[in-house]
């Protein structure tokens, strides 16, 4: 009985399975090379980029930001706002997907806008970011007149000069060691006076590294003032009340009952070289720990578009790189798959899109933006910076 064979011709007899025309061994032999020619060119372009070396760039209005995640912070999304944040080791907070605050949200938060003027090496933003990093913002406790006084002319106070002594002490309500006044200034006990004083910090300006001086503020009162104004406080004061706390808390001091406060020493710790160095290390933390990976030089157009979902509306913005911003986006996604990275339009980060594979095509889609008006917006600056790149 003749044998059936689904996978064989019957016209004429099988060839043996180990011989192959020629014809064949051409046309697989073609496959294969070819094959591995485009592998090979992928490859090879592949580790070209990734060989390849970018200068950094300052940031533009548009900015995609990467953080780096061993640095100790976060990139959280609370109340539908992107926000980096200190991290700890109790810090798990995620991105909230209701847009909700986290538990990252109550952390110490970083000003995104003051960090990328930084960046930019804006020496007047240095000052503001400082202080706001190390919790000494300007908040309702300042004075409501702010007596000013830079590190530069204390040091002249400081060191002997008898007319800004003079000065300082009358603004001060008290002398140098500590000793009262006679008679109680009641505008220096309600200001007392700002210390302005330099911080230098080292930042990376565009793969440069250079050294900005930030002037940082801080109000300080002499303890005796202080106390005087806390017996005071909650009460409907007058004149002859004031007198009266003061010179008893005044004769407390010059009769030994209480110590007097080393005023300048005070005020010296405070413009020190030290305490310059204590507060400049958190700053040069957070911005060695940020890098513009694309700013809006580096995109052609973009565009989003609004849709339903069971959530309600939301929105995919698209941007177009230009070949370059293709490139460096690929690269430094090459290794951080699983991170994010912040996309921030005029100072305000509007999204934290996290990075689930390598970034190599020229077209980056931020998906599930809640607010159309944000979308939107970026999308208009993003179009309008892509007809004047900004410069590099």
């Amino acid at each position: 009985m003749p044998t059936t064979n689904l996978l064989l011709s019957t016209d004429r007899p099988a060839a043996s399975p180990l011989k192959m025309r020629s014809s064949t061994k051409i046309a697989i032999g073609f496959v294969i090379i070819a094959g591995g020619s485009i592998y090979g060119y992928e490859f090879a372009m592949r580790q070209a980029i990734m060989n390849e070396h970018f200068t950094q760039v300052k940031p533009g209005e548009v900015n995609l930001v990467g953080i780096n995640p061993g640095a100790g912070f976060k990139i959280i999304v609370a109340n539908q706002m992107a926000q980096l944040v200190q991290a700890s080791d109790q810090f798990h907070g995620e991105e909230s997907e209701a847009g909700g605050s986290t538990e990252g949200a109550i952390k110490k938060r970083v000003p995104i806008r003051e960090m990328l003027a930084v960046l930019k090496g804006e020496d007047k933003a240095l000052g503001s970011f400082i202080m706001k990093v190390n919790d000494k913002d300007e908040n309702d406790q300042w004075p409501p007149i702010r007596v000013e006084w830079t590190a530069e002319r204390l040091k002249i106070a400081l060191d002997g000069d008898k007319k800004e002594e003079a000065k300082l002490v009358h603004d001060l309500n008290i002398q140098l060691d500590g000793t009262p006044l006679p008679i109680l200034n009641r505008s220096s006990m309600e200001n007392g006076i700002i210390v302005n004083y330099p911080v230098p910090v080292q930042v990376m300006i565009a793969g440069v590294k250079k050294t900005l001086i930030g002037r940082v503020r801080e109000p300080y009162k002499p303890s005796l003032l202080s106390i005087v104004e806390k017996q005071l406080e909650d009460k409907k004061v007058t004149n002859e009340m004031i007198a009266g706390t003061y010179a008893d808390e005044a004769k407390k001091i010059l009769d030994g009952t209480n110590k007097k406060e080393n005023v300048r020493e005070a005020i010296m710790a405070r413009i020190s070289e030290e305490n310059s160095r204590k507060l400049s290390e958190y700053p040069e933390k957070v911005l060695a720990s940020a890098m513009v990976v694309v700013n809006d030089s580096h995109i052609s157009s973009a565009s989003y578009r609004n849709y339903d979902t069971t959530r309600g509306k939301t929105n995919d913005l698209t941007i177009e790189m230009t070949d370059e911003g293709r490139k460096r986006l690929w690269q430094f996604s090459e290794d951080r798959v699983g991170t994010q990275l912040m996309l921030i339009v005029n100072g305000i980060a509007i999204a934290a899109p996290r990075i689930v594979h390598e970034l190599a095509q020229g077209e980056l889609t931020i998906t599930q933006m809640s607010d159309e008006t944000l979308v939107k917006e970026a999308v208009d600056d993003l179009n309008k910076k892509a007809k004047t790149p900004a410069k590099q």
